[in-house]
């Protein structure tokens, strides 16, 4: 979910330090995908008594990655620069979400690509990133490119991984995902095309890597030899795709749900991204591309805030249930998803389950 760090500067105490600040600040804040959406302006009081001097808001993907630019290393010096110049006050802001309507799904004016990354991510997909790009052996320096990028998590944990010398390329066929990944950084090179036809040329990067992109490949063998096409001799290449259906138990008993309610259009449709889930299909595929991969199993979570939220947000998905379900038959999947999937509840009411990857990886050879 998306968060702010909102400075009000009240006082400077120093205007020789806030120059040697703001001289360092914005690379530090790029870096780490964070973009400036207010510094300073004019301020009109119209309710209240508090009125900012000069307030600075800058925005990140979600409060994790702000809290990580405000305790970074390359921060500190500058932060001790600002505390010992003015006399601010700063909070970090995790924005709420609209609330989910039970009865129509998310708010309408959200794109897929904009609920994908505020449902999605959070949800299931960040804690990818770092194990793929880890997987890829990304290291500081090196060209690298996410293909089927979506809205950048991936291509943001390379970017943590090869540093300022390092060169990082998202690559998706949807504009609208990449428009969403574009508020993030300009440090990324985002680029729209398709894992069949990759814009570069033979042996042009490191590292190669793709984060549950390979199940809605138009070619899946076509895509993974253009992603060994561009990768350099002694290069590493890594592929992470969703285990199967059974092993992640609260989809598994989503998926019987709406096989029951709504037949096996619809279920078959939400199982979609699962049919990759079997570690030989997966090494067959790599090994029709030509290349010999290793497959192993990682274990991850997933994570809705509640059953309606985790129902809601698929049926937003236009991957797997969008447009599917009409009003009345959404308002009969909440209601039966509420004793369905009760088993994953947490304390607190959020839900919560298993959902393995299969992760294939291969080294190119010299």
């Amino acid at each position: 979910m998306t968060a702010y760090c909102f400075f009000d500067v009240r006082e400077i105490t120093d205007q020789a330090k806030v120059d040697q600040y703001l001289a360092g600040v914005f690379a530090t804040v790029e870096h780490h995908g964070g973009r400036y959406l207010v510094l300073g302006g004019k301020v009109d009081l119209v309710e209240g008594d508090w009125q900012p001097v000069y307030p600075v808001i800058v925005e990140f993907s979600d409060r994790q990655q702000a809290q990580r630019w405000y305790s970074s290393s390359e921060y500190q010096p500058l932060k001790a620069l600002r505390v010992a110049a003015t006399r601010s006050n700063a909070v970090i802001l995790e924005g709420a979400a609209p609330e989910l309507d039970n009865s129509s799904g998310p708010v309408p004016s959200k794109s897929p690509a904009e609920v994908y990354d505020d449902m999605f991510v959070p949800a299931l997909f960040r804690q990818w990133g770092p194990i793929v790009a880890e997987a890829a052996r990304m290291k500081d320096g090196d060209r690298v490119i996410d293909v089927a990028c979506g809205t950048g998590v991936l291509a943001f944990a390379a970017l943590d991984r090869v540093g300022p010398r390092g060169m990082v390329v998202g690559l998706d066929p949807n504009p609208d995902m990449l428009a969403v990944a574009r508020r993030r950084s300009n440090r990324i090179d985002w680029r729209q095309g398709s894992a069949e036809a990759i814009p570069f040329a033979d042996a042009s990067f490191d590292a190669v890597a793709s984060q549950f992109g390979l199940m809605f490949f138009t070619d899946r063998v076509a895509g993974l030899r253009e992603m060994a096409r561009v990768l350099k001799p002694g290069g590493h290449l890594a592929v992470a795709v969703c285990d199967s259906l059974e092993r992640s138990p609260g989809y598994a008993a989503l998926a019987e749900l709406l096989e029951r309610l709504f037949g096996s259009r619809v279920a078959e449709a939400f199982r979609a991204p699962f049919l990759l889930g079997d570690a030989e299909v997966l090494r067959g595929l790599c090994a029709e591309a030509g290349m010999d991969a290793s497959v192993e199993r990682r274990q991850g979570t997933v994570r809705f805030s509640s059953i309606a939220s985790l129902v809601s947000t698929e049926r937003a998905c236009v991957w797997t249930l969008g447009g599917l379900l009409d009003r009345r038959q959404f308002e009969r999947l909440l209601e039966e998803a509420e004793l369905a999937l009760g088993s994953f509840r947490t304390a607190d009411g959020s839900v919560a389950f298993e959902m393995p990857a299969l992760l294939a990886t291969v080294r190119k050879p010299q």
